[in-house]
């Protein structure tokens, strides 16, 4: 097998997706996925569930992470995703005073949002939270529709209270995205910079590698083809491994974005499957 069919980019209801480890991992079978990674925001508490799950349905895991971060110049987000981190505890316990902040965040955007009109309660949400406890956006949204305010996760609602100057926006408190890759490096993993294009970092790439970025994710529903060649240049020119994936949250998803969906394959010699079994 000289190429492998993947998806690196997957979030589960450890964070903000809406399918638990197992059911992905059956659905990335169905689908003839090969090997994927299971990248929720600043946490890795599924691994160990993904590894079994995995030798069950027969799929490779590959670690992984995606930290939420931003670049302190100018103040734009930045994700850097993580894979094959050794140190997965030093890395959690470096995340977790951001995941609780964004969940503190959250709390408020919920009293906001029943502020604007919308009688729900935090206890409301706490009902679909990830499998850690943060409430995300995406659950304060669920709470809504499932009460009848909304048709969708994402739409005028959402806009309305999430968007620039929504009525329930709390700005977030992130990491800073060359100490994200420090932390990644530092607990024996790749750092990958997330979808380049998404959050105009393409011109931060050069920062990045002077850290040990070793990857960019060329492969993702915001990146045309043209983006797509703009990445592999930049690849090319900096010595970078090349990553995809669909940016998988099932329910929550913007866009119907099932696994494998970004079409990705690596080589079997792609350092992120030195490891690689096929089974």
């Amino acid at each position: 097998m000289s190429k492998i069919k993947v998806d690196l980019h997957l979030h589960s209801r450890w964070s903000d997706g809406s399918l638990g480890i197992f059911q992905m991992i059956r659905l990335a079978k169905v689908l003839g996925l090969n090997a994927i990674s299971i990248t929720d925001h600043d946490i890795m508490a599924g691994q160990e569930e993904a590894f079994d799950e995995g030798k069950r349905h027969k799929i490779f895991i590959i670690s992984g992470v995606e930290i939420s971060a931003f670049n302190s110049e100018t103040g734009r987000k930045v994700h850097i995703l993580g894979y094959n981190v050794q140190d997965t505890k030093g890395l959690e316990s470096a995340c977790h005073p951001f995941l609780e902040a964004r969940h503190k965040k959250n709390l408020q955007s919920v009293d906001l949002v029943r502020a604007a009109g919308y009688p729900i309660s935090r206890e409301d949400v706490m009902e679909y939270t990830s499998r850690d406890g943060t409430v995300y956006r995406q659950h304060i949204m669920h709470a809504l529709v499932d009460r009848g305010y909304s048709p969708a996760i994402y739409g005028p609602l959402y806009t309305k209270l999430f968007g620039k100057d929504g009525l329930a926006a709390v700005k977030a408190l992130y990491m800073n995205a060359e100490e994200a890759v420090r932390l990644i490096l530092d607990c024996g993993g790749f750092a990958v910079l997330a979808h380049p294009f998404q959050y105009d970092s393409m011109d931060y790439i050069k920062q990045l590698v002077d850290l040990g970025l070793s990857g960019l994710e060329y492969q993702h529903h915001t990146q045309t083809s043209e983006r797509q060649e703009a990445v592999i240049e930049a690849a090319g020119r900096y010595g970078l491994f090349l990553t995809g994936g669909s940016d998988f949250h099932g329910f929550y998803s913007e866009k119907a974005l099932p696994p494998g969906s970004a079409g990705s394959e690596l080589d079997r010699n792609h350092p992120l499957l030195a490891d690689f079994t096929d089974f």
